[in-house]
C-alpha cells in the first residue's frame, strides 16, 4: 500500500513538472543581461528536474530492499558502484568538464571538439575490461589467501553486463556537455529525468518479475541505450551531426589537460565509496550485507548530493569566463555560490541526522533488524555534506582558472590519507575487534576528515588565485539556525502523541520554518540576499 501511495504522489509531481516545462516554455524568456537570472534558471531547472529522478530512485529502493536479501542488494551495488563511480569516472576521463569549458569559451570549436573527445571516451571504455578483471581477480586472491571473500558468481556477471552501459553514456556525455557549455542546461535535465522514468519502470518490471540482479544490470543497459538515441535526436536538431574525428596534435594537447580533470574525479569519488570496497573485503564473512547497510545510508544522503552538481555546473560557465578577467568578479561569484550551498547544505545534514532511525526503517520495514547499523552511519555521515557542497564549489573554481594539476596533487593526498585510515580502522573494527559494523561507523567519520582535509588543501590555493573562500563566515549562521531546527524536531520526537511514523511528518515539517525564522533572525537573510532575489525575478538593477 505505501508503494502505491509513494508511486502516486511521484506520479502527481511528474504531471506537475510536466505543467511546469508548459508553463516555463511560455512564460520564462531569458534576458542576457541578467546573469543571477541565467545561473538561477540553470541551477533549479537541474535540481527540480533531478529530484523528481532521486525520487523514482527512493520509491525503487522502497521496493527493493522488501523483496530482495540483503546479500542480493549488496552484490549489485557493488557491481554498480564499480561501474559507475570508478569506471565511468576514468572513461569519461574529465572530457566533459573540458569539452564545456572550451566550448564556452571558443563555441567554434564545437564540432572537432566533440569529435575527437568522443572517440578519446570510446577508446578509454575498451580499455575499461581490463581494471574489471583486476578487481574481480582482486577478491579471489584476498579468498585464496583466507582474509577476505571472492565475488560471488552472479557479483561477477553483474560487473560484466553493467560495463556494456558505459559505451551509451560515453555518447550521451558528449552532447550533454554542448548543452551545459551553451548554458542549456534544461534540456540535459529534462533528459535525465526521461531517463530516469525509463529507467525506474524497468527496473520495476525486472523485480516484480523476480529476474534478479543480471536482470537489473541488463535493465540498466537498455536505458543508458534509450538516453543515447534521444540525444542523437537532440544533437541533430540543436547542433550538428555526431562524427568521430582522430586528431593526434589535438588529442595530444587534450589529453594532459583531461588527465588532472578525471584524476581529480577519481580521487574525489575515492573520498566517498572506496572504503566500501574495504568493508566488503574485511566483512568478516558478511561482506554483502555490510555493502547494503553501508549503501543504504549513502541512498540517503545522495538526496541531499544532487544540488551542489546542480548549482555548481549552473555557475561554472559563468566561473570560467570571469577567470580570464577581473578575478573580484569571478571571486563574487564564487562565494554568494558558497553561502546558498551552507544555506542549504546544514540544514539537511542535521534533519538527516535527527531522522536517520525513522528514514532507515521507512525503506525497510520489516527487514529493519537487518539494517540497524545504517541509522548510526547514517547520523554520522550527514555531517560530511557541508564541507563536500563547500569543496565541490572550490574545486570547479580551480578548474576555471587551470588549477586542476593542482587539485590532482589535492586528492592524491587526500585520497592517501583516506585510504590509509580506512585500511587501519575497518579491519580492526571487523577483525580484532569482531564488531563489523563498527567499520561502518569508522567509515563515515573518516569520511568527514577527509573533506576537512581537502578543504586546508584548496584554501592555499584559492588565496593564491584572489579567491579567498569565506567558509566560516557564511557557516556560523546556518549552522546555528539549523541547531535550533534539530532541537524543534527532537521536541516533536519526544512530546507528539501518535505513532513514530506521525511524529516523524511533523518534526519534518516543523524543521523548515524554525530554520528560515531562525536564519532570518540571526542576520542570515539580509539585504544583500535580498537584492540577488530581486535581480533573479528583474526587479532590480543589475
Amino acid at each position: 500500500m505505501r508503494v502505491a501511495w509513494f508511486t502516486a504522489g511521484l506520479l502527481v509531481l511528474l504531471a506537475l513538472a510536466g505543467v511546469g516545462a508548459l508553463l516555463w516554455r511560455r512564460f520564462y524568456h531569458d534576458d542576457p543581461t541578467n546573469t543571477a537570472r541565467r545561473v538561477f534558471k540553470n541551477s533549479a531547472v537541474t535540481f527540480g528536474m533531478r529530484l523528481v529522478v532521486r525520487g523514482l530512485d527512493l520509491v525503487f529502493a522502497f521496493v527493493l530492499y522488501g523483496l530482495l536479501s540483503p546479500e542480493a542488494i549488496g552484490r549489485y551495488e557493488f557491481a554498480a558502484l564499480l561501474i559507475v563511480q570508478y569506471l565511468g569516472t576514468v572513461t569519461e576521463f574529465g572530457l566533459g568538464v573540458l569539452l564545456t569549458r572550451e566550448v564556452a569559451r571558443d563555441p567554434s570549436a564545437a564540432r572537432r571538439l566533440f569529435g575527437v573527445t568522443l572517440a578519446l571516451r570510446l577508446l578509454m571504455v575498451a580499455a575499461a575490461v581490463v581494471p574489471a578483471a583486476l578487481v574481480i581477480g582482486s577478491y579471489e586472491l584476498l579468498a585464496a589467501t583466507g582474509v577476505g571473500e571472492a565475488l560471488s558468481r552472479e557479483g561477477q556477471q553483474a560487473i560484466w553486463v553493467l560495463l556494456l552501459t558505459l559505451i551509451p553514456s560515453a555518447y550521451s556525455g558528449a552532447v550533454t556537455a554542448l548543452y551545459n557549455a551553451s548554458e542549456r542546461m534544461e534540456v540535459p535535465a529534462l533528459m535525465e529525468l526521461i531517463t530516469g522514468v525509463v529507467s525506474f519502470l524497468a527496473r520495476i518490471a525486472v523485480v516484480l518479475l523476480g529476474l534478479g540482479v543480471i536482470g537489473l544490470a541488463w535493465a540498466a543497459v537498455g536505458a543508458s541505450t534509450f538516453t543515447a538515441l534521444v540525444f542523437l535526436g537532440l544533437q541533430l536538431r540543436s547542433f550538428f551531426p555526431p562524427s568521430l574525428a582522430w586528431d593526434w596534435p589535438m588529442a595530444r594537447r587534450i589529453v594532459p589537460m583531461a588527465l588532472p580533470l578525471m584524476l581529480n574525479n577519481l580521487l574525489g569519488a575515492v573520498f566517498f565509496r572506496f572504503d566500501t570496497y574495504i568493508v566488503r573485503a574485511f566483512g568478516g564473512g558478511q561482506g554483502d550485507t555490510l555493502v547494503a547497510q553501508y549503501n543504504l545510508a549513502y541512498k540517503v544522503v545522495g538526496i541531499a548530493m544532487i544540488l551542489p552538481p546542480a548549482v555548481t555546473f549552473a555557475v561554472f560557465p559563468l566561473l570560467a569566463r570571469r577567470a580570464t578577467g577581473e578575478r573580484a568578479g569571478m571571486r563574487e561569484a564564487q562565494n554568494r555560490t558558497l553561502q546558498l550551498l551552507m544555506a542549504l547544505a546544514f540544514p539537511l545534514a542535521m534533519g538527516m541526522s535527527v531522522l536517520a532511525h525513522e528514514l532507515v526503517r521507512f525503506f525497510t520495514r520489516a527487514e529493519f533488524a537487518a539494517y540497524q547499523p545504517s541509522v548510526t552511519a547514517l547520523a554520522i555521515l550527514a555531517w560530511f555534506l557541508p564541507l563536500s557542497f563547500a569543496n565541490g564549489l572550490l574545486q570547479y573554481a580551480l578548474i576555471a582558472v587551470d588549477r586542476q594539476a593542482a587539485i590532482t596533487r589535492a586528492f592524491l593526498i587526500g585520497a592517501a590519507a583516506n585510504i590509509g585510515a580506512n585500511l587501519i580502522a575497518i579491519p580492526t573494527a571487523s577483525i580484532v575487534l569482531g564488531q563489523p559494523a563498527w567499520g561502518l561507523y569508522a567509515a563515515a567519520v573518516i569520511t568527514i576528515l577527509s573533506e576537512l582535509l581537502l578543504y586546508v588543501i584548496f584554501r592555499p590555493l584559492l588565496l593564491a588565485e584572489g579567491l579567498r573562500p569565506p567558509l566560516l563566515a557564511v557557516s556560523w549562521r546556518p549552522a546555528l539556525a539549523a541547531l535550533a531546527m534539530g532541537i524543534a524536531m527532537l521536541a516533536a520526537l519526544v512530546t507528539i502523541p501518535g505513532s513514530p511514523w506521525a511524529r516523524a511528518v511533523v518534526a519534518a515539517l516543523v524543521a523548515p520554518p524554525v530554520y528560515v525564522a531562525a536564519l532570518w533572525a540571526i542576520g542570515g537573510v539580509g539585504a544583500a540576499e535580498r537584492e540577488l532575489a530581486l535581480r533573479i525575478l528583474g526587479r532590480a538593477p543589475r
